[in-house]
């Protein structure tokens, strides 16, 4: 997927997968797509996000993948590992095309696949070659129906388990303790972004409810 590097060693060594992760996916909303999406799915790999490996590649490898395959879509990608489309393969809208998609379907399903990390990152990235601006469209329109910060801190268990690498039915402690060692890899004074470091927070407070 990715030839290791002195940079990519550097990353795994220092600050894990999570860091990795959290890395790719700051390159790819920049279009840094030749590093940054192999380095996100490496990431996500190690960490059990992805149901299986993306067509074509071979872990350690410069093989450059003509998709790839998460929990909810399919994305199809140039030769410069660029998304040119997509599939939707589970939940409403099964079976659709991205390119099919308005921009109102897209922003449903964006909400919809929530817990696909993974593939909510990458069609984040798709929306930012597609439909320029939409972040910031989609916010106001949040604010002006009334569910902003509701909508953004929307984050399923299943979720927050993925986020903080803990087991279903993690104690207290565990999840504690598990939030405090990914602090210290992705806080914003260690290299990490704030972005990154609030749905970490978020996944906490969401596996902390009820204990």
């Amino acid at each position: 997927m990715l030839s290791k590097t002195p940079v990519l060693d550097s990353l795994l060594r220092r600050g894990g997968s999570f860091l990795a992760f959290a890395f790719g996916l700051y390159l790819l909303t920049r279009g840094v797509w030749g590093m940054g999406l192999p380095l996100l799915l490496l990431a996500a790999g190690m960490r059990g996000w992805l149901p299986q490996l993306p067509d074509g590649v071979i872990p350690g490898s410069a093989t450059r993948p003509s998709s790839v395959r998460t929990a909810d879509l399919v994305i199809m990608l140039d030769s410069n590992r660029q998304p040119v489309d997509g599939q939707v393969i589970r939940g409403r809208f099964s079976g659709r095309r991205l390119s099919a998609m308005q921009a109102g379907e897209l922003m449903q399903l964006r909400a919809e696949i929530a817990a696909d990390f993974v593939g909510r990152s990458i069609l984040e990235a798709y929306l930012d070659r597609r439909l320029a601006g939409w972040r910031e469209h989609f916010k106001d329109d949040a604010h002006a129906r009334g569910f902003g910060t509701a909508a953004s801190d929307a984050m399923t268990k299943q979720e927050a388990y993925q986020i903080l690498g803990v087991k279903p039915g993690a104690s207290a402690q565990e999840i504690r303790g598990a939030h405090r060692a990914l602090m210290k890899k992705i806080h914003p004074d260690k290299g990490g972004t704030t972005q990154m470091a609030a749905r970490v927070n978020r996944a906490r407070d969401v596996l902390l409810e009820g204990h």
